[in-house]
């Protein structure tokens, strides 16, 4: 039988360090040296020392040793009485391991024991010493208490499953459009995570005035029928849907109540339900159950908590969707009635007009009323086009046909377009074009309405003898046509709203080409559709205005008819802070697609801190917040470790020079205008590339 030797003869080191060595019979063994050896060990660290003599049959344990097991010290022991302390379900595990080490083996293992009631967790090292005949003449070990270590663990793997299943949950529900689909799908998987062998779903249905089952597991379909409406206030769920707060139920089956009555007769012992709340109003509950044990630890209630947030945010976000997607359809449906409606009589009425005037003899008062006539259709049928053009571009229905086009020609068109109305109103107009070609990658028919639009704009609202002025002037790469009047001018709180859909600066104004408000949210959505931006400046009311469309350029010949952007980019590490959630989110989103890592903040204080814990790569910064601007953030961001590797873009509805400029005071890199040009945007982001700071 093949013997380990210890390399220094006379002692017995501590099992720690000979790590479950077979000690040879030639040897003089000291077990008193050993004891003192493994004393020593034990000073160094809470872990119990014990020695077994074999030869008298004594199994002695330190005082540490004795306080892991829970017995007084000094207490005889005997292997029996050890493996009485063993876990039941580790008493064969031990054994065999044992066995093996009486084989030769090491013997350094894990496993549970029970202390008064508890369970702990132990590891055992031990060196056995054997005589010539290979029978057992005594071993010294160690026992570490890692009861702790285990928790811990547990504990870790634990918040690891919850995160993967949270974060999966989050990206499932965002996926998914079905309500039940959706719940269905995600309770199994919260089921199995939980042991739990039950759930229910339940949806306000606000017209009966009553919960109505919308999805559940782990009852029969006929009891699942019986309980598809529920009142306010019966059952749990009921009281939870009534008093708006969660209720726990445990050892339902021993402790009889008539809220509980319910879940008690399909056998669940243990009840979580949430309410789901949504903008402060309740939209349904959700709850689980266990048919195994009789309580929920705090943890796992935790865990359906937050899946219960989850789902009422993802149900809340349904429900707006088909709220809005019905409204829409109402919308729709509307104005493809009032076209068709308007449609049909102002034919005729144009025919007839184009008839009359061809008829030779008209005194000049008939041509004259004729020629009313006809400019007020055309009025009323540009009014429907600029309505249906509202909805197409809503519904993405309006696909621009690009070509290589030259702006300054376009803006010719629009004046040629508009030349009886400045004619009629007394205007007197100027032209400052470049020489040079302003080549674009532009829709021709498109383009000419945006400055038709503002141009008819600035007629209307100029009293009769104004002056109008369009000048265009290159800017880089980019093209910047301005559309200046002597009109009414916009009231500083106006010029926010003047591109929002059925905005008029003066609804009191008594002209008869005063129009829908239409005209402008259309020049804002086809310039979006572009690439580019427009803005409005006012001195104030009576000083006239300025409208602004920058549109960016490209080389003659080398026209692309698609501007589509690369699908992904580096996994860039990119903080948002925006107060406008709805905007920070949605390009958060957007830029998760692109294979970038976003992470948003809704102010500056946010913003800071995140720089430190999320320690990004690039920042994009809105300007206009609360309490402390996006300048101000910036130039704190710049003053910390992070922020000064960072790239700064600014990303605001301020896009004038001042403004430019104390961007670049305040330690941005960039500046780009709302709504972005998701082009340039890439190939800023691009610049950055991928992670290289030393962040994972």
């Amino acid at each position: 039988m093949s013997r380990a030797i210890l390399t220094q003869p006379g002692a017995i080191a501590p099992a720690a360090a000979v790590d479950g060595a077979r000690v040879g019979a030639g040897e003089i063994i000291s077990f008193d040296q050993g004891w003192d050896e493994f004393e020593k060990a034990q000073a160094l660290g809470r872990i119990g020392c014990w020695r077994l003599d074999a030869r008298r049959g004594v199994l002695s344990w330190s005082d540490e040793h004795c306080r892991i097991f829970g017995v007084p010290p000094g207490e005889p022991q005997s292997w029996r009485s050890f493996l009485d302390y063993v876990h039941p379900d580790d008493k064969n595990y031990v054994r065999r391991k044992w066995a093996a080490a009486l084989d030769g083996e090491g013997f350094d293992i894990e496993h549970r024991i029970v202390v008064e009631g508890a369970t702990k967790w132990v590891r055992e090292k031990a060196c056995l010493s054997f005589d010539d005949n290979g029978a057992l003449r005594g071993c010294f070990g160690v026992t570490q208490d890692i009861t702790a270590q285990k928790l811990n663990e547990e504990a870790l793997r634990w918040g690891a499953r919850r995160n993967e299943l949270l974060s999966k949950t989050a990206a499932r529900l965002l996926q998914n459009t079905d309500p039940q689909k959706v719940v269905e799908e995600l309770c199994e998987e919260v089921m199995q995570f939980l042991d739990c062998q039950a759930f229910f779903n339940y949806l306000v249905d606000e017209e009966a005035d009553c919960l109505r089952l919308n999805a559940c597991a782990g009852i029969p379909e006929p009891q699942a029928r019986a309980i598809e409406r529920l009142d306010y206030g019966v059952a749990i769920c009921g009281c939870v849907a009534r008093e708006g707060r969660r209720i726990v139920a445990e050892t339902i089956s021993a402790a009889p109540d008539a809220r509980t009555a319910l879940v008690a007769s399909y056998g669940i012992e243990a009840y979580c339900c949430h309410p789901l709340m949504y903008q402060g109003r309740l939209i349904g509950t959700l709850s689980f159950g266990t048919k195994k044990r009789g309580a929920f630890s705090a943890a796992e209630i935790e865990v359906m908590e937050s899946v219960s947030h989850l789902v009422s945010l993802a149900m809340g976000r349904i429900r707006m969707e088909q709220s809005l997607r019905e409204a829409d359809r109402r919308k729709d449906d509307f104005l493809a009635t009032l076209s068709h409606e308007l449609r049909n009589p102002l034919a005729p009425i144009r025919n007839a007009v184009a008839v009359l005037k061809r008829i030779s003899g008209l005194v000049a008062m008939e041509e004259n009323l004729l020629s009313m006539v006809e400019r007020q259709v055309e009025h009323v049928i540009r009014l429907v086009d600029d309505l249906m053009d509202v909805s197409r571009i809503g519904r993405g229905k309006i696909t621009l046909k690009k070509q290589q086009t030259d702006l300054a020609v376009s803006i010719r068109h629009a004046v040629e377009a508009c030349r009886p109305a400045l004619q009629r109103a007394g205007h007197a107009i100027s032209l400052d074009l470049p020489e040079a070609p302003l080549h674009a990658d532009a829709d021709p028919v498109r383009i000419t309405q945006v400055f038709g639009n503002l141009l008819d704009n600035a007629i209307k609202y100029t009293p009769a003898g104004g002056r109008i002025a369009i000048r265009a002037a290159r800017e880089g790469d980019w093209v910047a046509v301005v559309v200046e009047d002597t009109g009414v001018g916009v009231p500083a709180d106006m010029a926010p709203r003047v591109f929002d859909l059925f905005t008029q600066v003066d609804k009191n104004l008594n002209r008869a080409q005063g129009g829908l408000g239409i005209g402008l949210a259309l020049v804002k959505n086809l310039v979006a559709m572009h690439g580019g931006d427009v803005t409005v400046e006012s001195d104030g009311p009576g000083l006239g205005s300025r409208f602004t469309v920058r549109l960016p350029l490209c080389a003659p010949g080398r026209f692309a008819a698609e501007t589509e952007t690369p699908a992904t980019l580096p996994p860039l590490r990119i903080l948002l802070v925006d107060d406008n959630a709805a905007a920070a989110d949605s390009l958060a989103t957007l830029l998760g697609a692109w294979g970038a890592r976003p992470h948003v903040a809704y102010d500056g204080r946010s913003g800071l801190k995140a720089m430190q814990d999320f320690k990004p790569d690039v920042v994009l910064l809105d300007l206009g917040m609360p309490s402390m601007d996006g300048f101000e953030t910036a130039r704190r961001i710049r003053q910390t470790e992070e922020g000064a590797k960072a790239m700064l873009i600014a990303l605001s509805g301020w896009g004038q020079d001042a403004d430019i400029k104390r961007c670049e005071q305040a330690g941005f890199d960039h500046h780009l205008v709302k709504p972005a040009n998701l082009a340039r945007l890439q190939k800023l982001l691009r610049t950055a590339g991928a992670p290289s700071r030393g962040r994972a």
